[in-house]
């Protein structure tokens, strides 16, 4: 008997443009930023359809840069237009039989457009090295000809690599007024360096403990109580992505010369 194949979450979208900002908030007031949302956000509606009762689920991403790790380097030196790319799945662990996508992240400051390329189920397997596990999902990702020559030249240029795991729990809602508002909290952030394999289990390491990211996505400008949900809590903004976070927890003395950006993300752990 074959297991039904868990979906993802919500409907994956092969791409969208959007604005995104992010957050950083103290765990112990997130059960205050729950009560001061809720009047005005329901739960994700695909979790709800999902029907298992969940309102929270696992992300995890396997992030590719070049050996110098350019990408990180690129939002440190604070270039607006920045690219990243990454392969992701709704589960804790990447296995055969969960659906997977390589993701084109492009950002222009506050502006963030994606594409995804989707993978059918059992295109991943165990029995490819780390090194090559990229050139094997570019082998097998179903997308235009256009985006997939996109990913080929960053491959390519930047000669990518398996980099990081970054993992986290995700609590998703949307506006309910306007579903294409979205606000999701993401807490224990997870991750390794390096990883040795791609499948199974890892001993991810905890980053920015006491810390969730909340991270607020819509197409057009925020709302006014969401504004005043920023002053009265104090949330601080931050341009540090979590693949930045989880590398810089990971090796804190990346870079000897850091920047402000970089000295005020650390005042934070």
């Amino acid at each position: 008997m074959i297991a039904a194949l868990k979906l993802p979450p919500r409907p994956v979208p092969l791409h969208f443009r959007r604005m995104e900002i992010k957050y950083l908030l103290p765990d112990r007031f997130l059960d205050e930023l729950m009560d001061r949302l809720m009047p005005y956000v329901r739960p994700d509606p695909f979790l709800e359809m999902e029907g298992e009762g969940r309102t929270v689920y696992p992300v995890t991403s396997l992030y590719f840069d070049s050996i110098d790790l350019q990408s990180l380097r690129e939002k440190d030196a604070g270039l607006l237009s920045r690219r990243k790319l990454r392969l992701r799945t709704y589960e804790e662990e990447f296995s055969e039989q969960s659906p997977s996508f390589l993701e084109i992240k492009r950002r222009h400051d506050f502006i963030v457009s994606k594409d995804r390329l989707s993978l059918s189920v059992g295109h991943l397997t165990s029995s490819h090295p780390m090194q090559h596990v990229l050139d094997h999902v570019l082998d097998r990702v179903e997308a235009s000809e256009e985006v997939t020559a996109e990913a080929q030249v960053m491959r390519g240029w930047y000669n990518l690599q398996p980099t990081a795991f970054v993992s986290y729990l995700r609590a998703p809602f949307v506006g309910k007024h306007d579903r294409r508002f979205r606000i999701t909290v993401d807490r224990e952030l997870k991750g390794m360096w390096k990883p040795p394999h791609l499948m199974g289990s890892l001993p991810l390491r905890p980053c920015m403990a006491g810390y969730s990211i909340i991270e607020l996505k819509c197409n057009h400008s925020a709302p006014a109580w969401f504004h005043n949900i920023i002053q009265d809590l104090n949330l601080v903004h931050t341009a540090s992505s979590k693949y930045a976070m989880t590398v810089l927890s990971l090796n804190p003395f990346l870079f000897d010369a850091e920047s402000v950006e970089l000295q005020r993300f650390r005042s934070f752990r």
